[in-house]
């Protein structure tokens, strides 16, 4: 029996999507049955316990199972094997080394469930589904991003080890989160202490770490070279150079005609010269007020974006073309 399921959002907490496995936890080549060199792709998507479309996915779990394995099975529904693999965690148990599962990040309060496959999934930001907009960024989905997993339920058909497959099938990508390293915190290890530099070592520069700052047009960084100055352009002097030759002498007229509203008084109107075509007293148009200006579109986010305003992103570093280019804005 094998059975098609859709999760709700979670979030991903352990796996990469994209990078297959070719190792076992004991560090031996992955093999299939019939002892052949495999890969597999795992991926393991925290829910929140109190999550009732998580609860519907359970049950599908436990209809499986059932159908697979009646006799593991009582009349209340209650499996009767101890170690029956349900490929779910328990984020406020142990893991099977006896370890708490409630100290690695994102798994407290959830049920955690396990996908796997041996052919790489599909993947896609939320509302992109098109063949053509299929991710191809292997670091487009971080652990610690929020996903949505389509796939399917079937028993293994192992008596001696019973339990179920959720093969993993495509991943949606529908919000951003905190990522999850792996390994140690650095700022735990790291940040405790100042480093005591041995004789003869000098301490690093203020900026060290920093990204370097991309070049603007026209500056010239502290400590650079200038440019070779440019080509002498005519007309124009740069700051103190000479003075350039006195120009001719210009005559000027001794006096102007007066403006003829202003021989005509206070409230009075001069009358205008008549133009060809236009019948003389004639009121002027009145002129058109100004366009008013437009007003810059405004960013639109997608739901990839996980509510992250635009500004959020601008402040990240991020561009509008890498925006585009990852479905979080349109």
């Amino acid at each position: 029996m094998k059975t098609e399921f859709l999760t709700p959002v979670g979030r991903l907490v352990q796996g990469d999507p994209f990078e297959p496995q070719t190792k076992n936890m004991q560090g031996q080549p992955l093999m299939t049955m019939s002892g052949q060199p495999t890969q597999r792709y795992f991926i393991a998507v925290a829910f929140k316990k109190d999550d009732a479309a998580f609860g519907a996915l359970y049950q599908k779990l436990v209809e499986v199972a059932r159908a697979s394995f009646p006799t593991l099975f009582n009349a209340q529904g209650q499996c009767s094997h101890p170690r029956f693999s349900w490929k779910l965690m328990d984020g406020d148990g142990v893991d099977d080394n006896g370890k708490s599962n409630a100290t690695k990040e994102g798994f407290a309060g959830h049920w955690v469930l396990k996908f796997s496959s041996s052919f790489a999934p599909r993947c896609f930001h939320a509302g992109h589904y098109q063949p053509h907009e299929q991710i191809q960024d292997p670091k487009a989905i971080q652990r610690g991003y929020f996903v949505r997993v389509a796939g399917s339920i079937e028993g293994n058909d192992n008596p001696q080890k019973p339990g179920l497959y959720v093969n993993l099938g495509m991943v949606e990508l529908a919000g951003v989160g905190p990522i999850i390293s792996s390994g140690p915190d650095a700022s735990a290890v790291f940040g405790g202490s100042a480093p005591q530099l041995p004789a003869g070592a000098q301490p690093l520069p203020m900026n060290a770490g920093m990204p370097a700052a991309p070049a603007m047009p026209g500056f010239t960084p502290p400590g650079a070279s200038l440019p070779a100055p440019a080509a002498a352009v005519p007309g124009f002097a740069p700051p103190n150079a000479a003075a350039p030759a006195a120009l001719p002498a210009t005559t000027y007229p001794t006096s102007v005609p007066p403006n003829p509203a202003f021989l005509a008084g206070p409230g009075g109107v001069a009358a205008a010269p008549a133009m060809p075509g236009m019948p003389v007293g004639a009121p002027a148009a009145p002129m058109a007020p100004p366009a008013a200006p437009v007003a810059p579109p405004v960013p639109q986010m997608t739901a990839a974006a996980g509510g992250a305003t635009y500004e959020q992103f601008r402040a990240q570093g991020w561009t509008d073309e890498q925006m585009r280019a990852q479905g979080f804005m349109l």
